[in-house]
């Protein structure tokens, strides 16, 4: 029986983002083929995939004990191949597939130590072994500072988005989802990060936008910031952390200036934390708590009462 994963070799369908991304998009939703084929269904072509499909390979996971987050991630390829290839019909939602969101909270904090990526970041800047040291310096420090993911630092417009008086940035490049967000009330500390990236700002290949890859390079830059990544010990191999760490660094960040207590995967227990948290703000905890994550969930470009968001970078409250 045939099955859709031969249209994932030949005829490709255009996929946006960096090579990473699309190759995992596609390694997922050659997952998803073959899961559809051990369902039954001989589905040849992404543009006859149905909710009728989605719904038989969610049954056929279930089944074999994976859990809603794995099918989530599953769905979500399929779902960005379908749309490759004109299919629209589809649920946008999982819910009607049986599949939940669920908690993806890890119990270890994945922030990075600040002392050890401003080590990495002044390492980079003085770099003279590699040319691309300095630029790839001022995109940690994005990520750092304001919490951007790997393709929002290196895409977005500082000529156009920043709003150097108002105190904000636009970010519309690279978001996940395509869901552009604005970050307000820019601390000193992000003003002068954007501030020493504007030096290494080049017209993109996208006409009248600006951004910190090199002018003609697009995504082949994500190479080169990985390189740089390895240069000052910035792996997971290395120093246990990524640059996606700096997001997660960012956050833990945001929470303790809001409540004035750190977060709970900082504490070996919800218990701990609720200890702790309550002999620094009292009762007033949960209220600080909520606020914090609402304002971390928006910035980090989701909408507010996601906890399964901040619960990934904070781990639960409760």
């Amino acid at each position: 029986m045939k099955s859709i994963s031969l249209v994932l070799g030949a005829n490709r369908a255009t996929l946006s983002g960096p090579r990473s991304k699309q190759h995992r998009i596609r390694q997922n939703a050659k997952a998803f083929a073959g899961r559809l084929r051990e369902a039954g269904f001989g589905v040849r072509k992404w543009t006859n995939i149905s909710n009728k499909h989605f719904a038989a390979v969610a049954a056929k996971m279930k089944g074999q004990g994976v859990g809603d987050g794995r099918i989530a991630e599953i769905f979500s390829a399929a779902r960005h191949l379908c749309e490759a290839y004109g299919n629209t019909r589809i649920s946008p939602t999982n819910d009607v597939f049986g599949v939940k969101r669920g908690t993806i909270a890890n119990a270890n904090s994945k922030a990075v130590a600040p002392e050890f990526v401003l080590g990495a970041i002044a390492k980079l800047e003085t770099e003279l072994s590699y040319e691309h040291g300095p630029r790839c310096a001022a995109q940690i420090r994005l990520q750092y500072e304001l919490g951007l993911r790997r393709e929002e630092s290196a895409k977005v417009d500082l000529v156009a988005d920043w709003d150097r008086e108002g105190r904000s940035l636009l970010i519309q490049h690279g978001p996940k989802g395509g869901r552009p967000r604005t970050l307000y009330n820019l601390s000193d500390r992000q003003q002068e990060a954007l501030e020493r990236a504007l030096p290494y700002v080049s017209q993109s290949n996208r006409p009248g936008i600006h951004n910190l890859m090199p002018s003609g390079m697009g995504d082949k830059w994500q190479e080169k910031l990985s390189y740089a990544a390895r240069l000052c010990g910035f792996t997971k191999k290395e120093s246990g952390w990524t640059l996606h760490s700096n997001r997660h660094e960012r956050f833990h960040h945001m929470y303790v200036e809001h409540t004035g207590f750190q977060p709970p995967n900082q504490h070996d227990s919800v218990e701990a934390f609720q200890r702790a948290a309550r002999d620094t703000a009292g009762d007033e905890w949960p209220r600080l708590d909520a606020e914090a994550r609402d304002d971390i969930e928006v910035t980090a470009g989701h909408s507010p009462g996601r906890r399964d968001v901040s619960d990934a970078y904070l781990g639960c409250s409760r």
